[in-house]
């Protein structure tokens, strides 16, 4: 009995011991951060026929005309944003346009709504090219018909697409630097002859050169590329393209040059008539250069759109109060 009742005793000690001990601490875990969304692979692209940009919508400013103004429901306005797509003149333009803003933003330019109310669009414009077509299958095929993504086209000419090039090109370049004409360089010639690696190739070269050794083509030196003078004289006009202003002309490896200059010059070289140009005029003679280098065909410009953090932000603010624009 003593032994039985020990026991007993012992048993209830034990059960009182474990109902006295605290309850353990709940420890909550920290939301983790979400993993950006990998960038596209655009490796196989020459690198003259690609543009990527980021474009920032605003969703306050998009939902407060469709609810507002429209007169829609908040869900209907939503499902509207969801299927929606940028035109290629909003994707193409240098000055966005309401709800359409640069990337980033404090703010947004239009209603004064804070950074939570930005989405991102990521826009990548590829031009068509032989050289292209089959990396840009490639991405679309990978791509597949996934929501997050909307490829959009846009028919041109090669002319406007030598334009755009221009234009691109010129407002990427700091024309105070000193490096800045070899930089020029290597974006035509990434452009004329797109299969060669010239990033690889500009990083061991500090001069280009006219060669009267080549007939055509290039020949890479100890830090010196040789380019044909054909070739060398293009680089002549595109460099002055890039550079011309009507007061001082453009800046080339030749030194600053007037048209009157560069018309000398490459009449002088033998570059207008292997063009096939026989004015005497310096501006009808550039205008028809431009042609001959822009081309009279047709191309298309295809932009992928990535709307993974459009659609992300979008979600996040399902049932946030859309926020009254700031006058």
């Amino acid at each position: 009995m003593a032994g039985k009742v020990s026991k007993r005793g012992l048993a209830h000690k034990t059960v009182a011991k474990k109902g006295s001990t605290k309850p353990a601490k709940t420890v909550t875990s920290k939301p983790r951060k979400k993993p950006e969304a990998a960038e596209l692979d655009l490796s196989g692209f020459p690198a003259e026929s690609v543009v990527t940009q980021k474009l920032g919508l605003c969703l306050a400013c998009t939902l407060d005309v469709l609810t507002r103004h429209m007169g829609l429901s908040t869900e209907r306005a939503r499902s509207e944003i969801r299927r929606h797509n940028p035109s290629p003149a909003e994707l193409s333009t240098a000055a966005p346009a309401r709800p359409y803003f640069n990337w980033p933003a404090d703010v947004c330019p239009y209603c004064g709504a804070p950074p939570r109310w930005h989405a991102r669009l990521g826009i990548v414009r590829i031009e068509g090219g032989k050289t292209a077509d089959s990396p840009r299958r490639t991405l679309l095929k990978k791509i597949g018909e996934s929501a997050n993504f909307t490829v959009i086209e846009e028919k041109s000419t090669e002319r406007d697409a030598l334009y755009q090039w221009l234009a691109k090109t010129s407002a990427g370049l700091d024309m105070e630097s000193r490096g800045w004409l070899l930089e020029a360089a290597g974006h035509w010639l990434g452009r004329r002859l797109p299969k060669e690696d010239w990033t690889a190739i500009f990083k061991q070269i500090r001069y280009v050169r006219r060669s009267r050794r080549l007939e055509e083509g290039f020949e890479v030196e100890p830090q010196c590329l040789n380019l044909a003078p054909v070739l060398f004289d293009e680089v002549l006009l595109v460099q002055y393209l890039l550079s011309r202003s009507h007061k001082a002309g453009g800046q080339t490896f030749e030194g600053r040059l007037t048209l009157m200059d560069l018309f000398q010059r490459l009449r002088g070289g033998g570059y207008l008539r292997r063009m096939g140009i026989a004015t005497g005029n310096p501006s009808e003679a550039l205008e028809q250069l431009l042609e001959i280098l822009g081309g009279e065909g047709r191309v298309k410009f295809h932009y992928v759109v990535d709307r993974r953090d459009f659609l992300a932000r979008l979600a996040e603010l399902k049932s946030a109060r859309i926020p009254l624009p700031k006058r």
